[in-house]
């Protein structure tokens, strides 16, 4: 099969991932790459409140990790993602490339790593633009009775 880029999304128990994160990332690594895939990006996001209690856990931590891997591996993937005890969940979904840099980037081993220039200055525009929505443009009440009065 062919190798494909994916985004994984992990959700971690923040009690246990929060105090340990080196740790936590390296098993997560572990996980990959005992499939074979072959990372190349670790993210960490926020810590927050989940919606609903997973594993009796109300508050989580979500890492993003971006890898290469078989297409065939990704079933094994999420079977032992489901069965360790630090993952609360997992989404793994195929992406053509990348997103933008959104948390602070670790290493495979869990090391913190400086963010250069261009990812720094990236997150903090899409920061201040706040979420994308896509609009339609609709036109101004008085234009629409002009254009109900011409029919």
């Amino acid at each position: 099969m062919a190798v494909n880029l994916y985004e994984a999304m992990f959700v971690v128990d923040a009690a246990r991932g929060g105090a340990r994160f080196e740790e936590t990332v390296r098993h997560i690594a572990q996980l990959l790459t005992r499939q074979g895939a072959e990372i190349e990006r670790v993210e960490k996001w926020d810590e927050r409140k989940l919606a609903y209690p997973i594993k009796h856990v109300k508050r989580g931590i979500y890492i993003l990790v971006y890898f290469r891997a078989d297409g065939g591996a990704i079933g094994e993937i999420r079977h032992m993602a489901g069965l360790s005890e630090q993952v609360l969940r997992v989404l793994i979904l195929k992406v053509e490339e990348p997103g933008p840099v959104k948390g602070q980037l670790y290493s495979a081993e869990g090391q913190q790593l400086e963010q250069t220039e261009e990812t720094a200055e990236a997150q903090e525009t899409e920061e201040a633009e706040g979420p994308k929505t896509e609009q339609t443009e609709e036109p101004a009440a008085e234009e629409r009775v002009e254009a109900e009065g011409d029919a």
